[in-house]
């Protein structure tokens, strides 16, 4: 019925889908990296402490170490040597800590 051409139907149409998959693909891609990301709660203390301290850089460091907003009153220089936050950092975080008199209050 199809003869030899159907070879060629099918691979020119796996083709021509792919390439649409593709285009798409790129498309949504860049319109993912516009997306603002979310904001999380457990953080904010945190990264506004790092910000005006113009470490924000070491966020990620917080996170992995899950060293929250509820575990700064209680932070300590090996805990923060754990999240591999360089030694120049540590007393700058320690000392922001300790004068913060929200972070003080809360300290047990």
């Amino acid at each position: 019925m199809g003869g030899p051409n159907l070879t060629i139907n099918v691979v020119s149409s796996g083709l021509f889908f792919a390439l649409i998959q593709g285009s798409l693909f790129k498309v949504g891609e860049k319109f993912s990296k516009n997306v603002v990301p979310s904001v999380d709660p457990y953080y904010a203390k945190t990264r506004s402490m790092l910000s005006s301290l113009v470490l924000q850089r070491y966020e990620k460091n917080f996170k992995k170490g899950l060293l929250t907003d509820s575990t700064l009153p209680l932070l300590t220089d090996i805990a923060l040597k754990d999240v591999n936050i360089p030694p120049g950092p540590r007393p700058l975080i320690l000392d922001h800590v300790q004068r913060d008199p929200e972070l003080k209050s809360r300290r047990v």
